[in-house]
């Protein structure tokens, strides 16, 4: 695949996972705990991880992340979301490079999502300043594996359409 159709497809996704990531913040579920999302929109730069290389996915992920903290969100926001979406999409990256040890993309994807909500929970305590919500690391991590499988799963499905769409050229 050529360079410049990477880069169309680049942009197609990046509008796609700001999409997304847009319409999943008017689903309330903060009722479950505070600031917890299902992450959907991480199922874009992973699939592009897969399809397209790390340089891809890791752009498409910062691209998503400022210009969604530009539309809808605070500083705070933004904030957690820069370094919970790149610490994610960047260990990704590296654990799906080294060839030790290979991941599902569903185990990579969970990986993913309790890394996502570790460095959020590190950006809390330097915001906060305050050691006494490190009980909170418990829920974090509890529901980053039900939405890192979750999402996982939709990463799993994407690529294989991907793979069987782009056979089609």
């Amino acid at each position: 695949m050529n360079s410049t159709k990477k880069i169309t497809i680049s942009a197609v996704f990046t509008a796609l996972a700001i999409a997304v990531s847009i319409a999943e913040s008017f689903i309330p579920f903060s009722a479950i705990a505070p600031g917890v999302k299902l992450g959907m929109a991480n199922v874009v730069p992973l699939t592009l991880l897969y399809v397209l290389g790390p340089a891809y996915a890791i752009s498409v992920q910062a691209v998503r992340i400022i210009a969604t903290g530009l539309l809808r969100g605070n500083l705070v926001t933004f904030l957690f979301s820069l370094f919970g979406g790149m610490a994610s999409i960047t260990i990704c990256s590296l654990i799906k490079k080294q060839k030790r040890v290979e991941f599902s993309v569903i185990g990579l994807s969970v990986i993913g999502a309790i890394v996502h909500n570790t460095a959020q929970f590190f950006t809390a305590l330097v915001i906060l300043k305050n050691i006494n919500i490190i009980w909170y690391i418990a829920i974090l991590t509890a529901f980053a594996v039900v939405a890192g499988v979750l999402t996982g799963i939709i990463t799993k499905y994407s690529i294989k359409a991907l793979e069987k769409y782009s056979k089609s050229f």
